[in-house]
């Protein structure tokens, strides 16, 4: 049962010392201890947040002497995770929430055909972003605590996953492997890997019962040219490896989805 099932979850650091903390924080608060092992790869940040990471005694700490990007930073952060462990690729710009984390693992465990699931937030694309009641981050966790019910009717099948917060079966990383390092500094790693769980036979789920708060593309958008560019060059590649559009394919097609007129609640 996945009571029993730990989690490595992954966290990528590149400066925004801040946010690192908030981060950090935020997991030792809300998540069940003895459920998981925290694993932080620093990209060679030089703000302070290196020796920081280094007095933190709960984590395992990687440490590049470059920026290796996204894909290569989060494979060797899997790559060292304990081996049973399922894997969750979490955001270091995010602060996560009370049962964050069970409610990802109830419906990840809730059918052996889901393969991945994520959660909602206030600030991502592949509509896995909500209108949120809150201006100021103190009023987010009451918000948050009142959102978080476990509830099947919550979860939502997708075609893909933002993997800001995402959480993937043990036996799933075994089967179509890590990130595709091809997609390095980042941007299409996860659409690529999502593809691959579904062709692997698995489904992909939003889970709306787990919000957590997302800060936003810190570290990418400082640079918006440099950012738009890599974002055209993964997009090249990634229809090369697959032969269509990722993100105009995974639109919702509103015109149709308006035409519909049963309610939801109908089988």
């Amino acid at each position: 049962m996945f009571q029993n099932k730990k989690t490595s979850i992954i966290i990528l650091t590149y400066n925004n010392i801040n946010y690192n903390q908030i981060c950090l924080e935020s997991i030792r608060k809300y998540t069940a201890s003895d459920t998981y092992e925290i694993i932080i790869v620093d990209n060679n940040s030089s703000d302070g947040t290196r020796e920081w990471l280094k007095e933190q005694t709960d984590i395992k700490l990687i440490l590049n002497d470059e920026n290796l990007g996204f894909p290569k930073g989060c494979n060797l952060g899997i790559n060292a995770a304990e081996k049973d462990n399922d894997i969750l690729v979490l955001n270091n710009d995010t602060k996560v929430t009370p049962r964050w984390l069970d409610n990802l693992k109830a419906c990840l465990y809730s059918n052996e055909k889901i393969g991945a699931v994520a959660a909602i937030t206030n600030n991502c694309s592949n509509y896995q972003a909500i209108n949120v009641p809150y201006t100021d981050i103190e009023d987010m966790i009451d918000f948050a605590d009142k959102n978080n019910i476990s509830n099947s009717d919550m979860w939502e099948e997708k075609s893909r996953l933002v993997a800001f917060c995402m959480l993937i079966k043990r036996e799933v990383i075994n089967k179509v492997g890590t990130f595709d390092e091809r997609f390095t500094p980042g941007n299409f790693e996860d659409d690529d890997l999502c593809m691959r769980i579904v062709e692997a036979g698995y489904k992909l789920m939003v889970c709306n019962d787990s919000f957590i708060h997302h800060f936003g593309s810190t570290s990418f958008k400082s640079d918006y040219a440099k950012f738009n560019n890599i974002l055209k060059t993964n997009a090249h590649k990634f229809e090369e490896k697959w032969g269509f559009n990722s993100n105009s394919e995974s639109l919702l097609k509103f015109d149709i989805i308006n035409r519909i007129n049963e309610p939801i609640e109908k089988n």
